[in-house]
């Protein structure tokens, strides 16, 4: 019995051993082709440049705790740059960044800007740094590093992202059917589809997450989610009422509570029913605080007065916006500057019309809209008659901002002034 026990053990450390040294000279293979593939002009050499990329993808899916992994990955980059392939360098590029977080790459900004042409045009500015702006930490794991890539990618559009973005899913799901926050990935997997247009599709996945992990705390998530869809892209706002007013009964103390009122808001908005609307509003701000969602609802509740054409209520609305969000220099300023336009335009009323602007540049005087806001200020106190406050205003602009566009028609003023 000893002997066979010997025999068994003997065979599969032999197997292991086999299996590693396979592993090693296939990796010196895949290297040597690598490095010297130097270009691929022509057709047959992009396709070969693609075929060579895969292979190495399938060695790093099987090596993926070996130490030449992360750099598999960036030479796969390289490859499917060549083969010009943008979208699967780029989500290459972003395991090897973000599941080997002490790996350095020689050369990963120029890999990183090229591949970053796969991502629209409107998402490229604000995502070439952030994406990199932080890296796990070796706390982590690498199903969790490796999560927080498909997190990154279920939010980016781009022409040939979906696909290979999609595979990324199916294969962490293959590799990792017991990883503890699957039913978190199953969301996210949801919300690609999503970004991509296909909405059964993320409707379908939403409801996957909810039914395969019944104990997930999701379970409200999924659902508002899947009103969302309806909502916004599908045009049944009775189907997402229905799911909305569903999370309400099902999940009272719910995080999504907050969430599922401002929609319901907008869409109440949306249908002119504005007293519905304005109510909805107010239990969003509720429940939602000071967190941004509560901004989108705070502001929603202004522009329903407007279309109500209450602007005493609308002025003061967004006063209140300001005051809730005053640690926020956009949140704060914009709602002061739409307020003012109300006290002007529809209140006809200069005091809180120069009220709204003072109380802008006394909290934020060095805000990126500071020049304008003096500017319009000290028009305002010439038109009140204010000409000293109007001159000391136009001088404190041109020290602010003496480049600015703003401070020649100031200088222009203040001459005018002193005549």
């Amino acid at each position: 019995m000893m002997k066979k026990i010997f025999l068994w053990v003997a065979f599969f450390c032999f197997a292991g051993v086999c299996s590693a040294a396979e592993s090693r000279a296939a990796l010196l293979f895949y290297k040597q082709q690598a490095d010297a593939f130097a270009g691929a002009s022509r057709s047959e050499e992009r396709a070969y440049a693609r075929s060579l990329a895969d292979n190495l993808g399938t060695w790093a899916l099987q090596n993926p705790t070996d130490a030449n992994a992360p750099q598999v990955l960036f030479t796969q980059a390289r490859l499917y740059l060549l083969a010009q392939d943008r979208p699967q360098a780029l989500i290459s590029l972003l395991k090897a960044y973000k599941m080997y977080p002490q790996a350095q790459f020689p050369s990963f900004q120029a890999q990183w800007e090229e591949a970053l042409q796969a991502v629209a045009s409107a998402q490229r500015t604000t995502y070439a740094a952030q994406l990199l702006s932080t890296r796990p930490t070796d706390q982590t794991t690498l199903p969790e590093r490796e999560a927080d890539v498909l997190y990154i990618l279920s939010n980016l559009e781009g022409k040939n992202l979906y696909t290979p973005a999609a595979a990324a899913f199916e294969s962490f799901f293959q590799r990792y059917p017991s990883y503890g926050k699957n039913d978190q990935v199953e969301l996210w997997y949801g919300d690609l589809h999503r970004t991509h247009g296909n909405y059964l599709a993320a409707i379908s996945q939403y409801k996957k997450a909810a039914m395969l992990y019944p104990n997930t705390p999701y379970r409200a998530a999924s659902l508002r989610l899947t009103g969302d869809i309806y909502a916004d892209h599908l045009n049944d706002t009775t189907k997402a009422l229905e799911i909305y007013n569903q999370v309400l009964k099902e999940y009272p103390s719910s995080n999504e509570i907050g969430i599922v009122y401002k929609h319901m808001a907008i869409l109440e908005e949306n249908n002119k029913d504005y007293p519905a609307a304005l109510t909805h509003y107010d239990k969003a701000i509720e429940h939602l605080g000071d967190t941004p969602s509560a901004y989108e609802a705070y502001r929603g509740k202004a522009d329903v007065y407007k279309k109500m054409k209450d602007y005493e209520q609308a002025y003061t609305a967004l006063q209140k916006t300001a005051n809730a969000f005053i640690a926020d220099e956009n949140k704060f300023v914009d709602p002061l500057l739409e307020a003012s336009q109300i006290a002007k335009k529809k209140l006809r009323d200069d005091v809180r019309y120069t009220q709204a602007l003072e109380k802008a540049l006394m909290v934020f005087p060095k805000a990126a809209q500071a020049p304008e806001i003096m500017y319009d200020l000290a028009q305002a106190y010439e038109e009140q008659g204010k000409t000293a406050q109007a001159i000391a205003m136009y001088k404190k602009l041109i020290l602010t901002a003496p480049s600015g566009k703003y401070a020649s028609k100031a200088q222009g003023r203040i001459l005018k002034l002193g005549k």
